[in-house]
């Protein structure tokens, strides 16, 4: 994100606007948990979707909607592998342009541009930091939006997506690994049925790794010229708003020592309004800089092997005892031990 403070004030993508598409990912949750014996007047209750909306292929939704239409799945499809069986009808399925844009990319390094480029046709939710070591590229994810209590749903039901997609268009399953900052679930078989072995639990975040030869493995379909022309249909109808989150987290990554009130002015709000929408989306100012010192803090550690001392440097700590601390605070894990 710009420094410039007018560059932060465009109007941002909430969980009450109307942009996602009701025959796609409602669609296919409707579709799920129908044929699991759910009753399609309870599932829609409270959500302000008619079923209509959805058979129309016109109507669009409001992420809030689609996170109420997942809870009442939830909680009417007595299953675990709900948020699987949804991450496997999501592509190709019928997202349209995107999903052309995909099967036809070169490889997966293509395909994960796409993806952060054109990210709000196909998973408004979630969005990533890219690292890459000598030996992995390291996609670090955060919720977009303010998923609450469904984030652990999105997360299962896309990266089984991005297990599903790639299977299909390399023909072959890419060995992904894993690192969850949820506790080892007792249905693990389908995490390891849908995502692999490769996983890891109770980390302090959420990322898929995946390493640097696989980048460059060509997809089956590739086509330089049925790509171009699906990208130039979803320019048409690009949407480049970010999440309110997204926004303030990406403003931060930039400026790590702004205070409240350093980030309410460059938003052009006051400190009190500041709270109070991030309050909307049930995170506070200091969730947001003590998870992104953390994301640092393993970045400098993990993935690029600095000392102590370089890493508190960098991260403009006065003293390496205070950067200890606060990396076990955020972590739950000492430097030393984050390092092996």
């Amino acid at each position: 994100m710009t420094q410039q403070v007018t560059a932060c004030r465009p109007r941002y993508l909430s969980l009450e606007d109307k942009c996602l598409p009701a025959h796609q990912l409602a669609a296919s949750l409707m579709d799920l948990a129908i044929s699991r014996g759910a009753n399609k007047e309870r599932l829609l209750r409270g959500t302000k979707i008619f079923y209509q909306d959805i058979k129309s292929g016109r109507a669009l939704l409001s992420p809030a909607q689609l996170l109420g239409l997942m809870a009442n799945v939830q909680s009417q499809v007595d299953s675990h592998d709900c948020s699987f069986l949804l991450g496997r009808r999501i592509f190709p399925s019928n997202y349209g342009h995107i999903s052309n844009a995909l099967l036809h990319s070169r490889d997966l390094k293509d395909a994960l541009r796409l993806l952060q480029v054109f990210r709000l046709q196909i998973c408004p939710f979630m969005h990533a930091y890219t690292y890459r070591d000598n030996q992995q590229l390291h996609l670090v994810f955060n919720d977009a939006l303010g998923c609450a209590a469904q984030w652990q749903f999105i997360t299962e039901s896309y990266f089984t997506a991005l297990v599903a997609g790639t299977r299909l268009l390399l023909d072959r399953r890419v060995p992904f690994h894993f690192d969850f900052p949820f506790a080892r679930p007792r249905h693990i078989q389908e995490y390891e049925e849908n995502l692999g072995y490769r996983l890891n639990f109770s980390q302090p975040l959420l990322r898929i790794r995946v390493d640097l030869p696989w980048l460059n493995a060509p997809f089956l379909q590739q086509s330089q010229s049925l790509k171009w022309h699906a990208i130039q249909q979803l320019k048409q109808n690009q949407s480049t708003r970010l999440g309110f989150i997204e926004a303030v987290r990406n403003h931060l990554r930039h400026h790590r020592q702004q205070t409240l009130q350093d980030t309410a002015n460059a938003f052009g709000m006051s400190p009190a309004t500041l709270k109070r929408k991030l309050k909307l989306y049930k995170i506070r100012f200091q969730q947001l800089q003590d998870e992104l010192g953390m994301q640092q803090a393993i970045h400098l550690l993990q993935v690029k092997k600095l000392n102590n001392e370089d890493t508190a440097h960098l991260m403009d700590f006065s003293d390496v005892p205070n950067f200890r601390r606060a990396v076990k605070r955020w972590t739950g894990s000492t430097p030393s031990q984050l390092r092996l």
